[in-house]
Protein backbone atom coordinates (compact mmCIF):
# COMPACT_ATOMS: atom_id res chain seq x y z
CA UNK A 1 0.00 0.00 0.00
CA UNK A 2 1.71 3.48 -1.05
CA UNK A 3 1.37 6.14 -3.28
CA UNK A 4 2.51 6.42 -7.04
CA UNK A 5 5.78 8.66 -7.30
CA UNK A 6 6.95 9.61 -10.30
CA UNK A 7 10.12 10.43 -9.22
CA UNK A 8 11.18 6.90 -8.38
CA UNK A 9 12.17 7.84 -5.14
CA UNK A 10 9.91 6.51 -2.78
CA UNK A 11 6.62 5.18 -3.01
CA UNK A 12 5.34 2.03 -5.10
CA UNK A 13 8.78 2.44 -7.61
CA UNK A 14 10.93 2.51 -4.71
CA UNK A 15 9.09 -0.41 -3.25
CA UNK A 16 8.45 -2.33 -6.12
CA UNK A 17 12.05 -2.12 -6.71
CA UNK A 18 13.07 -3.02 -3.24
CA UNK A 19 10.72 -5.75 -3.17
CA UNK A 20 11.75 -7.83 -6.09
CA UNK A 21 15.72 -7.26 -5.61
CA UNK A 22 15.03 -10.10 -2.49
CA UNK A 23 13.80 -11.99 -4.78
CA UNK A 24 9.64 -11.64 -4.20
CA UNK A 25 6.79 -10.71 -6.15
CA UNK A 26 5.22 -7.29 -5.30
CA UNK A 27 1.21 -7.01 -5.35
CA UNK A 28 1.22 -3.17 -5.48
CA UNK A 29 -2.29 -1.43 -4.45
CA UNK A 30 -2.09 2.53 -5.60
CA UNK A 31 -3.40 4.46 -2.85
CA UNK A 32 -2.97 8.03 -4.51
CA UNK A 33 -0.29 9.50 -6.52
CA UNK A 34 2.80 12.41 -5.79
CA UNK A 35 3.59 15.47 -7.93
CA UNK A 36 6.70 15.81 -7.31
CA UNK A 37 10.13 15.80 -9.46
CA UNK A 38 13.52 14.73 -8.35
CA UNK A 39 13.74 17.65 -4.91
CA UNK A 40 10.44 18.11 -3.87
CA UNK A 41 7.03 16.77 -3.42
CA UNK A 42 4.30 19.65 -4.68
CA UNK A 43 1.33 17.54 -3.76
CA UNK A 44 -0.73 14.63 -3.13
CA UNK A 45 -3.64 12.97 -4.62
CA UNK A 46 -5.49 10.49 -2.61
CA UNK A 47 -7.75 7.77 -3.75
CA UNK A 48 -10.93 7.05 -2.08
CA UNK A 49 -10.67 4.28 0.52
CA UNK A 50 -13.26 2.19 -1.43
CA UNK A 51 -11.11 2.17 -4.31
CA UNK A 52 -7.91 0.88 -2.10
CA UNK A 53 -9.94 -1.42 -0.44
CA UNK A 54 -11.29 -3.02 -3.71
CA UNK A 55 -8.01 -3.35 -5.41
CA UNK A 56 -6.83 -5.32 -1.94
CA UNK A 57 -9.23 -7.31 -1.82
CA UNK A 58 -9.10 -8.30 -4.95
CA UNK A 59 -5.81 -9.73 -4.91
CA UNK A 60 -6.24 -10.85 -1.36
CA UNK A 61 -8.57 -13.58 -2.17
CA UNK A 62 -6.81 -14.75 -5.54
CA UNK A 63 -2.96 -14.80 -4.22
CA UNK A 64 -1.31 -15.44 -0.20
CA UNK A 65 0.54 -13.06 0.79
CA UNK A 66 3.65 -13.13 3.04
CA UNK A 67 3.59 -9.38 4.29
CA UNK A 68 2.32 -6.17 4.03
CA UNK A 69 4.30 -2.78 3.33
CA UNK A 70 2.46 0.00 4.33
CA UNK A 71 3.55 3.41 3.28
CA UNK A 72 2.37 6.63 2.85
CA UNK A 73 -1.36 6.18 1.83
CA UNK A 74 -2.67 9.70 1.99
CA UNK A 75 -5.87 10.43 4.55
CA UNK A 76 -6.44 8.68 7.63
CA UNK A 77 -9.54 6.92 6.15
CA UNK A 78 -7.13 5.07 3.87
CA UNK A 79 -5.18 4.05 6.99
CA UNK A 80 -8.08 2.97 8.03
CA UNK A 81 -9.34 0.97 5.64
CA UNK A 82 -5.98 -0.91 5.58
CA UNK A 83 -6.00 -1.24 9.33
CA UNK A 84 -9.43 -2.95 8.69
CA UNK A 85 -8.00 -5.03 5.99
CA UNK A 86 -4.43 -5.74 8.13
CA UNK A 87 -6.73 -6.94 10.64
CA UNK A 88 -8.28 -9.59 8.74
CA UNK A 89 -4.93 -10.59 8.45
CA UNK A 90 -3.56 -10.90 11.52
CA UNK A 91 -0.99 -13.68 11.25
CA UNK A 92 0.48 -11.98 7.77
CA UNK A 93 3.34 -9.15 9.26
CA UNK A 94 3.23 -5.95 8.72
CA UNK A 95 6.02 -3.44 7.43
CA UNK A 96 4.61 0.13 8.39
CA UNK A 97 7.05 3.06 6.81
CA UNK A 98 6.82 6.60 8.03
CA UNK A 99 7.90 9.02 5.55
CA UNK A 100 8.84 12.56 6.07
CA UNK A 101 5.72 14.43 5.91
CA UNK A 102 7.24 18.35 5.92
CA UNK A 103 6.18 19.25 2.45
CA UNK A 104 2.51 18.69 4.12
CA UNK A 105 -0.17 21.05 5.81
CA UNK A 106 0.40 20.51 9.25
CA UNK A 107 -2.87 20.32 10.03
CA UNK A 108 -3.15 17.28 8.03
CA UNK A 109 0.10 15.66 9.06
CA UNK A 110 -1.57 15.50 12.52
CA UNK A 111 -4.68 13.97 11.65
CA UNK A 112 -2.59 11.44 9.82
CA UNK A 113 0.01 10.58 12.31
CA UNK A 114 -2.31 10.16 14.84
CA UNK A 115 -4.57 8.11 12.62
CA UNK A 116 -1.51 5.79 11.97
CA UNK A 117 -0.60 5.93 15.57
CA UNK A 118 -4.05 4.81 16.72
CA UNK A 119 -4.92 2.19 13.81
CA UNK A 120 -1.99 1.41 12.04
CA UNK A 121 1.12 1.14 14.90
CA UNK A 122 -1.03 -1.44 17.22
CA UNK A 123 -0.26 -4.10 13.79
CA UNK A 124 2.72 -3.06 12.98
CA UNK A 125 5.59 -5.80 13.09
CA UNK A 126 8.27 -3.56 11.96
CA UNK A 127 8.29 0.18 11.92
CA UNK A 128 10.57 2.07 9.58
CA UNK A 129 11.50 5.99 9.40
CA UNK A 130 14.17 8.22 9.46
CA UNK A 131 15.87 9.53 12.44
CA UNK A 132 14.27 12.72 12.64
CA UNK A 133 10.72 12.02 11.27
CA UNK A 134 10.27 9.30 14.33
CA UNK A 135 12.17 11.39 16.56
CA UNK A 136 9.55 13.96 15.94
CA UNK A 137 6.55 12.03 16.26
CA UNK A 138 7.34 9.38 18.52
CA UNK A 139 9.19 11.57 21.25
CA UNK A 140 7.90 15.02 20.40
CA UNK A 141 8.56 15.93 24.13
CA UNK A 142 12.39 14.86 24.03
CA UNK A 143 14.23 17.70 26.47
CA UNK A 144 17.44 16.10 26.60
CA UNK A 145 20.28 17.82 25.11
CA UNK A 146 21.15 14.97 22.96
CA UNK A 147 19.49 13.20 20.07
CA UNK A 148 17.60 10.41 20.62
CA UNK A 149 19.22 7.33 19.86
CA UNK A 150 17.29 4.63 17.45
CA UNK A 151 17.47 2.64 20.77
CA UNK A 152 15.20 5.58 22.54
CA UNK A 153 13.03 5.68 19.33
CA UNK A 154 12.52 2.11 19.43
CA UNK A 155 11.23 2.14 23.12
CA UNK A 156 8.62 4.58 22.26
CA UNK A 157 7.65 2.90 19.41
CA UNK A 158 7.43 -0.60 21.41
CA UNK A 159 5.30 1.63 23.97
CA UNK A 160 2.74 1.69 21.04
CA UNK A 161 2.95 -2.00 20.59
CA UNK A 162 5.39 -2.24 17.86
CA UNK A 163 7.95 -5.44 18.30
CA UNK A 164 10.66 -4.29 15.96
CA UNK A 165 11.93 -0.40 14.65
CA UNK A 166 14.23 0.42 11.79
CA UNK A 167 15.69 4.03 12.34
CA UNK A 168 17.44 5.46 9.13
CA UNK A 169 19.36 8.36 8.71
CA UNK A 170 20.97 8.73 11.88
CA UNK A 171 23.95 11.38 11.66
CA UNK A 172 27.03 9.99 12.53
CA UNK A 173 30.47 11.99 12.90
CA UNK A 174 32.17 13.38 9.64
CA UNK A 175 28.97 13.44 7.37
CA UNK A 176 28.48 9.85 7.53
CA UNK A 177 24.85 8.11 8.35
CA UNK A 178 24.06 5.15 9.64
CA UNK A 179 20.46 2.99 10.00
CA UNK A 180 19.74 0.95 13.03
Amino acid sequence: FNASDPSGAGGLAADITAIASVGAHALPVVTGAYARDSAEVFDHFSFDEDVIAEQARAILEDVPVQVFKVGFVGTPEAISTIAEIAADYAEVPLVGYMPDLSWWNEGQIDLYLDAFRELMLPQTTVLVGNHSTLWRWLLPDWSSDRSPTARDIAKAASEMGVPYTLVTGIPMPDQFIDNV
